[in-house]
């Protein structure tokens, strides 16, 4: 799952959450989510852990087709 399917099945309490746990913040994570912005391959990992490899690390990592 990619952070947006995250944040669509969890919502914000829980996006919120996992990027607090993950060292970031909720509108960089929403950020994520849309396309707008990507993570480092370390940010990418860390929000995997956050949630319990709820997210893929090569779906974080995905460049979104514009």
């Amino acid at each position: 799952m990619d952070a947006n399917d995250f944040l669509i099945r969890y919502g914000s309490d829980r996006a919120s959450v996992v990027a607090k746990k993950a060292g970031t913040s909720l509108a960089y994570f929403k950020q994520i989510a849309k396309g707008i912005r990507y993570p480092s391959a370390k940010l990418a990992h860390r929000l995997v852990e956050a949630s319990s490899q709820e997210m893929g690390f090569a779906a974080l990592l995905a460049r979104k087709a514009a």
